[in-house]
């Protein structure tokens, strides 16, 4: 057994050395392929760059050409002693013979000087640019062409304007004038006496003013329609809105519940109204006041039954109708038409 272990320890020590010698060998390997790694990449590099230069190298040809033939055009030279020398293209037709000179004559090297100046001026010539300055240009003058048709569309417009404007203010002040006039006959007509007027708030700019009205009941000084009782104000609305109704008047006028804060002296004043405006103009009245309803011809509501379910009625009054009829009509009705 002794031996045996022996052995085994020969052989453990054996493979750890040999173990030792590969990692070696491992490390030393890696360390080669770093250095391979770097050897490469600084090829790589160097590459690159020599690519780089050669690259720049031959811009610079391109442009060392351009400018010699910028400054020499194309020409053939003859071999002389002492200058490097290339063989020409084949291209005789093209190239031009010029003499050898010996002696520049007086002046040739400003003339050369400038001329190369010119040169430089003209370089990067656009073959294309009479086409593309036509292009422009036809471009410009359609531009120009709509910009004089919209200018000339804008001045028309504001003359219009301006003729509007003219034409606004002279019908609104012949309308205010006439609606003042009319407006002091049915103030004095709904009212019984007194006197009313109409006056704007910015004379200057009569498009944008405001309206103000100032009433002088019978027995009382001029007031401004806040300070009236609501009864007054009812009737002096309804004043004016008959007044306008007389300068300009409409198929139809709808008014609602007018009527509602006047006794019947008032409300007979207000039927007086209407009957001088109703050849011309339908009323349209909501009301529930039965002395209003006595003047209509045409008397619709809304009804509920027993049912609780809404129903529309209709009735159209004859000359010879009995108030008895339209009495009995009033509770469930409430517009009429006059």
């Amino acid at each position: 057994m002794q031996a045996e272990d022996d052995d085994h320890r020969r052989t453990t020590a054996d493979m750890e050395s040999e173990l030792r010698r590969l990692d070696q060998d491992l490390a030393q390997a890696e360390e080669e392929e770093r250095i391979g790694q770097q050897l490469v990449l600084q090829a790589e590099s160097d590459w690159n760059a020599s690519r780089l230069a050669r690259q720049r190298a031959e811009d610079r040809l391109d442009s060392l050409r351009r400018e010699i033939r910028q400054d020499f055009g194309l020409a053939d030279m003859e071999e002389a002693v002492g200058l490097a020398y290339q063989p020409p293209l084949p291209l005789h037709a093209l190239v031009a013979q010029l003499p050898v000179v010996h002696d520049l004559p007086a002046g040739l090297r400003d003339d050369v000087r400038e001329t190369r100046a010119r040169v430089r001026r003209l370089s990067n010539v656009n073959p294309e640019a009479p086409q593309e300055y036509e292009e422009v240009a036809n471009r410009y003058n359609f531009l120009q062409n709509q910009s004089d048709d919209l200018e000339n569309a804008a001045r028309d417009l504001l003359c219009i304007v301006s003729e509007l404007d003219s034409r606004m203010e002279s019908d609104l002040r012949r309308t205010f004038d006439a609606v003042s006039k009319e407006f002091v006959g049915f103030f004095r007509l709904l009212l019984q006496g007194g006197t009313a007027q109409l006056t704007v708030t910015d004379p200057a700019d009569i498009l944008n003013t405001g309206v103000e009205i100032h009433a002088r009941l019978p027995g009382k000084r001029t007031q401004n329609l806040e300070l009236l009782s609501g009864g007054e104000r009812s009737l002096t609305a309804c004043a004016l809105v008959f007044s306008i109704l007389r300068v300009s008047p409409t198929p139809f006028c709808v008014l609602d519940e007018v009527d509602a804060t006047l006794d019947e002296a008032n409300v007979d004043r207000l039927r007086t109204a209407m009957d001088l405006l109703r050849e011309r103009t339908q009323f349209i009245v909501i009301t529930h006041n039965r002395r209003t309803l006595e003047t209509a011809n045409s008397i619709y509501g809304i009804t509920m039954g027993d049912d609780g379910i809404s129903r529309a009625i209709g009735l159209r009054l004859e000359q010879d109708t009995s108030l008895t009829v339209i009495e009995e009509m009033v509770e469930p009705l409430t517009a009429v038409a006059i």
